[in-house]
């Protein structure tokens, strides 16, 4: 099978498209500094919507795998658009707030499932083993969506001076996802079952999670690796946004127009670049494992290669190299690009096909867990001691924890 022009890998990579085109995404922090919130306001919205996805990622993985995985992912989007409408009319706290449980919702009945899907289909047609390339190849198409978004984005604010809109305009991709969903094979639901058994639904969850803490030890060690790395990541990166903002009254860009506009130029310009160069290295990330001859020696290099560039990203802080702060960041975002389809395929590669969208979901949980309490306490920091601070503690505890998380050879469990 030539992967290139299958049509429902294209459909898979039209999907990450769809999804990434979150106007609103590099403008987010901004958006909530102009309520006046404060780092540690924003750390605790961000909690609050990965203490929802926390309490509901199980449950809606084994929701998935036994009631359909295209109604799972049919449920978020409407779930989306819902927070998206309260986000355009909300200015205070509770209601971002209640945006945010209903965005976390969302998340819930998204995580792990598209790849659970991706997954059975590759089995289904018999090329499992190029999953990396694969998922790599889809995850592209994901970052092209944020590319194109970002530049949209830029010019909405740009234009109407307004982050609000950002969010209504972020619904029309969103319905044309639902549609998308529709058009998948039906076989990729999986092996459904036709009555909601509460007795079922709980007891495949508790030995999922048996097997993991009992069983699984490589896996188990790779959940946690990929959950305080991915948790740092999305921690981090959208403080590209404030740290654009303190240094953008320093840069001869667009003189004549407002703060405001100038951000949102440069903001648009950025995230498009980030994007586009992550698109890059995601559809690239097999030629790495490749390099390596497997994906432990890749997944280690990376992890350290990231706390080394959070620590430059804090030492250069407020320090007039904008530009290379934003190369800096381009390569957190490349690195992590990289990274993400070779962990995924190191995990996929321990788990029963059935269980997978439960395992992925309670992976995705456990970064849920590692955010919700320290994205709050980076917020503080920032409050506190300010962004370069903030950016040392991070690169010191990812060091910390590197003997602890270091991966090794897969054992037969």
């Amino acid at each position: 099978m030539d992967i290139k022009k299958d049509t429902n890998i294209r459909k898979f990579g039209f999907y990450g498209l769809l999804k990434n085109l979150r106007f609103f995404e590099p403008f987010l922090y901004i958006f909530f500094l102009s309520l006046g919130f404060s780092y540690f306001q924003i750390g605790t919205l961000i909690s609050i919507r990965e203490i929802t996805k926390n309490i509901l990622e199980v449950p809606s993985g084994v929701f998935a795998d036994n009631y359909g995985r295209k109604k799972s992912l049919q449920i978020c989007f409407v779930l989306y658009i819902f927070s998206f409408i309260l986000f355009y009319y909300g200015s205070v706290y509770s209601i971002i707030g209640l945006a945010m449980v209903l965005f976390g919702i969302g998340e819930a009945f998204r995580s792990g499932t598209h790849k659970a899907i991706i997954f059975l289909y590759l089995d289904q047609n018999n090329i499992a083993e190029k999953k990396t390339e694969v998922y790599g190849r889809t995850k592209s198409y994901s970052l092209i969506g944020s590319a194109i978004s970002a530049v949209i984005g830029g010019f909405i604010v740009f234009v109407e001076s307004n982050y609000r809109l950002v969010f209504l305009f972020s619904i029309i991709p969103y319905i044309l996802d639902f549609i998308l969903i529709s058009t998948y094979p039906d076989y990729l639901d999986g092996k459904t079952l036709n009555d909601l058994n509460l007795k079922k639904f709980f007891h495949s969850g508790v030995e999922s999670f048996k097997k993991l803490l009992l069983q699984l030890k490589d896996l188990r060690k790779g959940i946690i690796n990929s959950g305080v790395y991915d948790g740092f990541f999305k921690i981090l990166k959208d403080y590209l946004q404030p740290i654009l903002k303190i240094e953008i009254i320093s840069l001869p860009l667009l003189h004549g127009f407002a703060e405001e506009k100038r951000l949102s130029v440069l903001l648009g310009l950025s995230y498009a670049v980030i994007h586009l160069i992550s698109s890059y290295a995601s559809r690239s990330a097999f030629k790495l494992k490749n390099k390596f001859n497997e994906s432990i020696r890749s997944l280690n290099l990376t992890y350290i290669l990231t706390f080394i560039i959070i620590a430059f990203i804090g030492l250069i802080i407020n320090s007039g190299f904008i530009y290379f702060i934003i190369t800096l960041f381009i390569l957190f975002y490349v690195i992590r690009n990289l990274r993400r389809p070779i962990m995924l395929d190191y995990i996929a590669n321990i788990i029963k096909e059935k269980e997978r969208a439960t395992m992925l979901s309670i992976e995705s949980q456990f970064r849920t867990i590692f955010i919700v309490f320290t994205a709050p306490m980076i917020g503080y920091i920032a409050d506190l001691w300010g962004l370069r601070i903030m950016f040392f503690s991070a690169s010191l505890t990812l060091i910390i924890f590197e003997n602890l998380l270091k991966l090794s050879n897969i054992n037969e469990n």
